[in-house]
């Protein structure tokens, strides 16, 4: 009769091998798995982005029209996370739509009686006040807006998504009214942008 072969390996042994590749599975695998999620850890959890903090002009409030939105075009720089510190690879460009309107489409008292030489402290932050710098992406799913001067209104040709010119919602599937920008006039009239939003309320100083 064939004498049964002892299990070189203990109950111990096996729970002890077990823990130690978990381990070494853990090790290998975090690292590349932080990586992955850094871009979503610094924007949704640290509050951090690639697009620098940086001030851009759009124009000038002196060429912003009367119940009418003017669209610009800036250019953002971004720092791309995955390559690094390469110079061919690591930095990139967003390239953003702009709407500025007057609240109401009404061109403020401020700026009537402005000169553009140099606008006073309480002239521009009446003009602030008045101002909408909007992006053009709805907020429902993205879409570019486009401006139909025969309803005054800005339409998504993706959902239906309606606002007014003063970027708040009407009606459609968005949740909310358009994403401002943070921005800010300085003496000579220009108006500046940074790539920071407020969620669907216009931005205060």
């Amino acid at each position: 009769m064939a004498e049964l072969q002892k299990d070189p390996v203990t109950r111990a042994q096996f729970i002890v091998m077990g823990t130690v590749g978990t381990l070494v599975g853990a090790v290998l695998t975090i690292p590349p798995v932080a990586f992955m999620l850094s871009p979503t850890i610094k924007t949704n959890f640290l509050g951090q982005s690639d697009v620098p903090d940086d001030w851009h002009e759009l124009g000038s409030v002196f060429e912003v029209p009367s119940g009418t939105p003017k669209l610009y075009r800036v250019e953002f720089p971004q720092n791309q996370t995955y390559n690094g510190e390469d110079p061919l690879l690591g930095k990139g460009t967003i390239m953003n739509a702009v709407l500025v309107s007057w609240m109401d489409g009404e061109i403020p008292s401020a700026l009537e009686n402005a000169s553009q030489g140099g606008l006073s402290a309480s002239q521009i932050e009446e003009l602030t006040s008045q101002l909408n710098v909007m992006s053009n992406h709805c907020a429902h799913l993205g879409c570019p807006v486009r401006w139909f001067p025969d309803r005054d209104e800005f339409l998504c040709p993706c959902h239906g998504g309606i606002y007014d010119i003063n970027g708040g919602l009407i009606g459609g599937p968005p949740p909310q009214g358009l994403y401002y920008y943070a921005f800010e006039i300085r003496e000579d009239g220009g108006i500046y942008v940074k790539h920071e939003f407020t969620n669907g309320e216009p931005w205060v100083v």
